[in-house]
Parts: structure tokens; C-alpha cells; sequence
């Protein structure tokens, strides 16, 4: 017989309005195969479901991670924007430079050709540092989108342990909703979501570090160019 059941919510935990009950292992909720409906510890004193609670903030947390992840990336795409016009202002120095060492082997003018000679390197420089921030920024994304990989994933971790935590309190209260209850699947599919998370805050962290590689090659360039510009 088909199982009717309702998605659990982790936002709203004492205010649901159920009218059912019941365990469904069949793929339901949110990717999760094994979840505990709401109304089945309703009854439950808080003060034997802060297990439940505990999950419940890491579930919320990965929430707040993911729409920071997600803001980051807007922002990201403006700073983009940002560094190809700054890329654009570094061409047009260098041909303005260009020009200057044309003008100055046209004169002969040996302090105006010492001049433009100056003005080019740092110019090329410009160009160098500006190539550097675009890839730094590029590296950035990356990191970004797998930072977004990794707080979804975080959140289904939390989401699993919320229902592996629902699961225990049935048990010890000995609630055994639509069929019997093991935790034991419970906690299994929590761990599995939980390496799945672990996997993917490693490869952000991998991400991390080669983009802080990328952002300290941009700086230096950054500051030997503003040396030679002052020089």
C-alpha cells in the first residue's frame, strides 16, 4: 500500500501543522531515502529530542553557508567585470607608450627616449599585473562553485542527520511509525551523506589553497608595479 508521508521542514520544527504520521524508505524527502515524519516525536518532551534540535541548527547553518556561497558568486561576477575594463586601461597604456618611444626615436631626444622607456615597462607591467588578478579571479570562481557544491552537500549531510536523530528518539521512545524503524539505515545513509560532504570541503579546500597561490602572484606583481610607477 502506498505510503503517504510529508517532507520535513528544518526551519519550522514546533509550528508544523501535521496530520500525519509515518516512516517512509522508499526514496522520498528531499533525496533521502530514509526519513521520519515530524509528527511522529511531536510528543516527545524537547528535553529528549536534543539530538534532534542539535541537527536541526547544523542544518541551518549549511543553509546560511550556501546563500553566502551563492551571494560570493554574484559579487564575483562584478569584480570580473571590474578587472577586464582594468585589463582594457592596461592595453591602452601600453600603446600609449608605444606612441611616447616612437615620438622619442622620432626627436632623437635621448631623456625623452629614457623616459618612454620607463613609461613601457611599466605599462607592460600594468598589463602583467592586471593578467595576474584575472587569473586569480578565475581561480576564485572555481573555488567558488565547489564552495557551492560543498555547502549543498553539507546540507544534505545535516538534513540526513536530523532524520538519524528522529530516528533514535522513536526507537527509545519505542514509536514505530507505518513499519518498524531501524536506525541503523538511518545512520548509514547519514555517513554516506556525511563522506559526500567531507569529499567536497577537501577538494574546496584544494581549491583554497590554489587560489591563494594565485592571489599572492597578482599582490606581488600589484606592488612592483606601483614601485615602478613611482620610480
Amino acid at each position: 500500500m502506498k505510503q503517504v508521508f510529508r517532507v520535513p521542514t528544518e526551519f519550522a520544527f514546533s509550528t508544523l501543522l501535521l496530520t500525519l504520521a509515518g516512516f517512509c524508505a522508499g526514496g522520498c524527502g528531499g533525496g533521502l531515502k530514509y526519513t521520519v515524519d515530524d509528527a511522529t516525536i511531536e510528543q516527545v518532551p524537547p528535553t529528549d529530542r536534543q539530538g534532534v534540535s542539535e541537527a536541526r541548527k547544523d542544518a541551518e547553518l549549511a543553509e546560511k553557508e550556501l546563500r553566502s556561497a551563492e551571494a560570493q558568486l554574484e559579487a564575483h561576477e562584478r569584480d570580473t567585470e571590474v578587472a577586464r575594463k582594468e585589463r582594457d586601461q592596461a592595453l591602452v597604456e601600453v600603446e600609449k607608450a608605444v606612441a611616447e618611444q616612437e615620438g622619442a626615436k622620432a626627436s632623437r631626444d635621448e631623456n625623452q627616449a629614457n623616459v618612454a622607456a620607463h613609461n613601457k615597462d611599466v605599462a607592460d607591467l600594468g598589463v602583467k599585473s592586471a593578467d595576474a588578478k584575472l587569473a586569480w579571479l578565475a581561480q576564485k570562481r572555481t573555488w567558488l562553485k565547489q564552495m557551492r557544491v560543498a555547502c549543498t552537500k553539507h546540507g544534505e549531510a545535516a538534513k540526513a542527520r536530523v532524520e538519524f536523530e528522529k530516528a533514535k528518539v522513536a526507537r527509545q521512545k519505542g514509536i514505530k511509525p507505518g513499519e518498524a524503524l531501524d536506525p541503523e539505515d538511518f545512520e548509514e545513509q547519514w555517513k554516506s551523506k556525511d563522506s559526500d560532504w567531507q569529499s567536497e570541503r577537501k577538494d574546496a579546500e584544494s581549491e583554497a589553497a590554489e587560489m591563494k597561490t594565485k592571489e599572492d602572484a597578482w599582490k606581488d606583481l600589484q606592488s612592483q608595479h606601483q614601485k615602478l610607477k613611482g620610480s
